[in-house]
């Protein structure tokens, strides 16, 4: 009894939990949608590439960080048109935090591209606060 009980509160609890990380704002259920496709499948890669980039500023492989970089950076215009899952109304802000998240992000390349480590990897500690930062606001 106690066991089914338990399951029942789970159930509930997993189903109603999805609905209310979304702060009553959704971008909607049709993930058939092309940019939103788009922008489901660039999340995964940043994760990807955050960690290789992070791996060759630790080696010190400056070519390996602006490879790496450009990927992040071809897919900011697509960032920039994508709608996040919680706080649509604040759309200006999550388009701010994508330029700046570029801009950071291309910062970290240029000064790759020049050899100055430090400066690669302060410009990328800021693109990763923008990745949390973002997270907090529209997603998580």
């Amino acid at each position: 009894m106690k066991m089914t009980i338990m399951l029942m509160v789970w159930a509930f609890l997993l189903t109603h939990g999805i609905a209310f990380a979304h702060g009553g704002e959704k971008h909607g259920t049709n993930h058939s949608d092309a940019q939103m496709d788009r922008f489901h499948k660039m999340m995964p890669m940043y994760a990807q590439v955050q960690a290789k980039i992070n791996e060759a500023l630790e080696k010190g492989d400056t070519s390996a960080v602006e490879a790496e970089a450009e990927k992040i950076l071809a897919t900011i215009p697509d960032l920039k048109k994508s709608k996040p899952h919680k706080n649509l109304k604040k759309i200006a802000t999550f388009k701010k935090i994508a330029d700046a998240f570029g801009a950071d992000v291309t910062a970290t390349a240029g000064m790759a591209k020049k050899g100055d480590l430090a400066g690669a990897r302060t410009s990328f500690r800021k693109a990763e606060e923008r990745c949390n930062e973002c997270h907090a606001k529209f997603r998580d």
